[in-house]
């Protein structure tokens, strides 16, 4: 404000207020945040052009990126508009395009894949309870919902800590969609405007993912992984739970991958455990839970989570200690990710033994066509096969990695 106390200017109802040094970074910064954070280039734009009457948008564009500066005249209180020089480097923000890219990327592919682990973990509870949750209601709530308070055991209903689990699993689903998709545009946007070399591998990767994750969103919302046995396939149905039971009674035991069963797990060692039936019965969750139930997966982490009886999750494990995951031609491995999704357990490779019975298996019950990842890549065996052997890191950059 002016020399002018507070008092008279009150009074005068005029009131002068000065420009600081600081308020053309302030307005560089305030666009760059709704083009980084808010995903809203429009109003990152009219950030700019609002704040200074009359300047393009080409112009403004090139506020926002950084390659233009506004310092101000503090004598004249105008806002400058100027090229960057060497001066300012460490004045005022500049966007670094490569990088936010890389970042939103790498935040897109982790939570995701987060995603569709809490997505199969509450599959694989639904499918211990027969896909039913259980709940107890006392005798009071049971009698106010027969004289028609139906609110007393919605109440308590929603307190179930299941309950409680499948709504914050599926909002958090939802935020991350809508969220991705935002992310996306504005990706899209700043390609567009600015280019990005690595634009065109991270689009298609992102937007993999976000598919990912929608589809297994509607599954677990529909039930669909119930709702796949109550249809033509019954019978098939019927017959591999028969089949599963007898094998998982009995013990699992490795079998010969080249009887090309439905689904199995890969061992670094490469043993292979394996069963037939539909996707309906939850192959690999079963065969997990029959290894774990075996011993060969640990119960519990460690001692502690024995004591307070946090059990392991099986696939999550088998994930982590290498074993690959195999359902008909499509091959998944996540042990290159532990530093990423596990940290700080460090990666591990994929082994040669793996890589040579998968070669063997692809060759003779596929046609010699492979789907890798979860991008499921479509790739010639003898192509997988030259790169695996001679740079696992290539591998898994190529086919695994995000």
């Amino acid at each position: 404000m002016s020399r002018q106390t507070k008092e008279e200017a009150l009074k005068s109802g005029i009131i002068n207020f000065s420009i600081g040094e600081e308020a053309g970074i302030r307005i560089m910064e305030i666009a760059q945040e709704h083009l980084l954070y808010n995903y809203n280039p429009e109003q990152a734009v009219k950030t700019i052009t609002n704040s200074l009457i009359g300047c393009p948008e080409d112009l403004a564009l090139q506020i926002i990126k950084g390659d233009m500066v506004l310092p101000v005249d503090v004598e004249t209180q105008e806002v400058i508009c100027q090229d960057r020089l060497p001066e300012h480097e460490d004045i005022y923000p500049k966007l670094n395009i490569q990088y936010w890219m890389s970042n939103r990327h790498y935040d897109i592919i982790k939570f995701g894949n987060n995603l569709l682990i809490s997505f199969e973990d509450i599959q694989h509870e639904i499918k211990k309870g027969k896909g039913k949750f259980k709940f107890q209601f006392d005798y009071e709530s049971i009698l106010k919902f027969v004289q028609g308070d139906n609110n007393a055991v919605l109440n308590e209903l929603w307190d179930d800590i299941d309950i409680k689990a499948l709504e914050f699993i599926i909002t958090t689903a939802k935020k991350y969609i809508e969220t991705s998709l935002k992310i996306k545009s504005t990706m899209l946007w700043i390609n567009n405007t600015w280019g990005c070399d690595e634009y065109e591998t991270i689009d298609e990767e992102c937007n993999n993912m976000v598919l990912s994750v929608m589809s297994e969103l509607k599954d677990l919302i529909n039930l669909d992984f119930e709702l796949n046995i109550v249809n033509d396939d019954v019978q098939k149905y019927v017959d591999a739970v028969k089949e599963i039971d007898t094998v998982i009674s009995n013990g699992i035991e490795p079998v010969n991958i080249m009887d090309n069963y439905s689904a199995g797990w890969l061992s670094p060692e490469g043993d292979y455990y394996a069963l037939n039936g539909e996707i309906a019965n939850m192959l690999h969750n079963q065969i997990a839970d029959a290894l774990q139930e075996k011993g060969i997966v640990p119960m519990y982490e460690n001692d502690e989570e024995k004591k307070l009886n946090i059990k392991l999750n099986p696939d999550s494990w088998l994930e982590q200690q290498g074993w690959v995951k195999i359902h008909e031609n499509n091959v998944q491995f996540a042990g290159n990710l532990n530093n990423k999704l596990h940290p700080p357990k460090p990666i591990v490779h994929m082994t040669d033994k793996q890589i040579e019975i998968i070669g063997d298996y692809i060759n003779n019950c596929h046609q010699c066509l492979i789907k890798v990842g979860w991008r499921r890549e479509k790739q010639s065996i003898g192509m997988f096969t030259a790169i695996a052997m001679k740079d696992k890191v290539i591998m898994n950059k190529k086919y695994f990695d995000f």
